[in-house]
């Protein structure tokens, strides 16, 4: 999977969670974080959104 692939699918596995305003901003500051980290960590912290 590539960077953009798992960025989405933690990032929906989030958001299948939540459903304030308020998180849905935490959210996107969460996205704005997956998006600093490198392909290795993305897949690592995939593991635990799937798991």
């Amino acid at each position: 999977m590539d960077k953009d692939h798992l960025i989405e699918l933690i990032s929906s596995s989030i958001l299948y969670e939540i459903k304030d305003s308020e998180s849905t901003k935490k959210l996107s500051d969460f996205k704005n974080y997956l998006e600093r980290l490198n392909l290795d960590q993305l897949r690592t912290m995939s593991k635990e959104f799937i798991l």
